[in-house]
């Protein structure tokens, strides 16, 4: 997974773009994908702070109980589409 990039570089950004620099200009001159700066850009408008965002974190599984029982029963043994329904 990638790091976040620093809270200087982001507000360099920003401050670049307030005094009028496009972009892809910013981008280029900070090294960084004109995707991240356009995406910096309504994080401040919101937030006002162009602080990361969490980054990865515990995700709960998808099928859980019953479910979950069920379908690890018809995984583990042969099955057709009749004995499925």
């Amino acid at each position: 997974m990638s790091k976040a990039l620093s809270m200087d570089l982001r507000e360099r950004a920003m401050a670049r773009l307030a005094d009028g620099e496009t972009i892809r200009q910013v981008a280029a001159a900070l090294s960084v994908a004109p995707s991240s700066v356009v995406k910096w850009s309504p994080r401040l408008r919101r937030t006002g702070s162009v602080a990361a965002g969490k980054l990865g974190g515990h995700v709960p599984p998808k099928i859980s109980g019953a479910n979950e029982v069920w379908l690890r029963d018809r995984i583990r043994t042969p099955f057709t589409l009749r004995g499925l329904v």
